[in-house]
């Protein structure tokens, strides 16, 4: 019994830092594609537990989850304006989607890590969301199936007032050139559906 203790006490050593070195990526991948689209950075959600308990608050009955809250989360950023239209924009990474695939064909409970799908048969993705003149939401906390599992979405108010997300697996973003062909594609996304919304070209000297 000792002996497993102290093995699973290495590993949850191992886990934290390998935690955090990729929590680091994350960061540094949502800057870079916000600053690539000239964007201002203005706030994250959980959308998958309640957001860390803050000093000297939180009670032991929380769920594991509020501790690890980038399990799915969304990244906001500033509203811009394009013309006459606000276009708003987030980030949502989605590192595990197992839950929601094994959710959509049974209800389970978001603690019953047992009951996701499998570990192989899961996904960890970017979804980019943006809205022109509109911005609601895929179910309360944006955990609607047609918004988690499919890979393209729209909704639609009227002539002017559209959102659009697009699913992008985390897999395309190991280096800044992929990186880029991930936000060009939305690029040509968003021109398809009349939304202005383009990178920034570096200006030549």
């Amino acid at each position: 019994m000792q002996s497993n203790t102290k093995d699973l006490l290495i590993e949850v050593r191992k886990s934290y830092r390998l935690l955090f070195e990729y929590q680091k990526r994350i960061l540094d991948l949502v800057d870079f594609i916000g600053k690539k689209y000239g964007l201002d950075y203005n706030g994250g959600y959980p959308k998958f537990s309640s957001v860390a308990p803050r000093n000297g608050s939180g009670s032991l009955n929380f769920w594991a989850w509020d501790w690890l809250n980038m399990y799915y989360y969304e990244f906001h950023f500033a509203n811009k304006k394009s013309g006459d239209d606000t276009l708003f924009f987030s980030i949502f990474v989605l590192n595990d989607n197992g839950f929601f695939k094994a959710n959509n064909e049974t209800k389970i409970n978001k603690t019953s890590i047992s009951k996701f799908s499998d570990i192989d048969d899961s996904e960890s993705e970017l979804i980019f969301v943006i809205g022109k003149n509109l911005w609601d939401g895929w179910g309360y906390n944006w955990d609607e199936p047609e918004f988690t599992l499919k890979k393209f979405g729209e909704k639609r108010k009227d002539a002017n007032k559209i959102m659009i997300f697009k699913h992008y697996s985390l897999k395309l973003f190991e280096d800044e050139n992929k990186a880029l062909k991930c936000l060009k594609d939305f690029e040509t996304i968003c021109g398809e559906n009349d939304i202005k919304f383009k990178i920034i070209e570096p200006k030549i000297e």
